[in-house]
């Protein structure tokens, strides 16, 4: 299966994303169905909104991952690292003692 990532940033605008078409369409949902008298018509208005917003922000579209995040190495593989490190220094460090 696919695997898709959402930063943080990309979670917030997610969450107004969401809040602002579900509220647009739940605003206009209920103006059309007051004014026209017919609360059918107002809830398909509202769940018409909720499948855009699902659209918009469910699947994990790359606009939402602009700011990926650069996490710390994990311990272990610091410490190789540091390891390698250590040991082709002290071998630079013994050539140049013995030069």
């Amino acid at each position: 299966m696919f695997e898709f990532h959402i930063d943080f940033k990309g979670q917030r605008l997610a969450e107004q994303i969401t809040q602002g078409v579900i509220s647009a369409f739940g605003v206009i949902g209920f103006l059309v169905g007051f004014f026209l008298q017919d609360i059918r018509l107002s809830l398909f208005i509202f769940a018409a909104g909720v499948v855009l917003a699902g659209l918009l922000v469910i699947p994990a579209w790359p606009y939402l991952n602009r700011n990926p995040i650069r996490w710390l190495p994990r311990k272990e593989k610091a410490a190789a690292e540091l390891k390698q490190k250590e040991a082709s220094s002290s071998a630079t460090s013994s050539k140049d003692k013995s030069a």
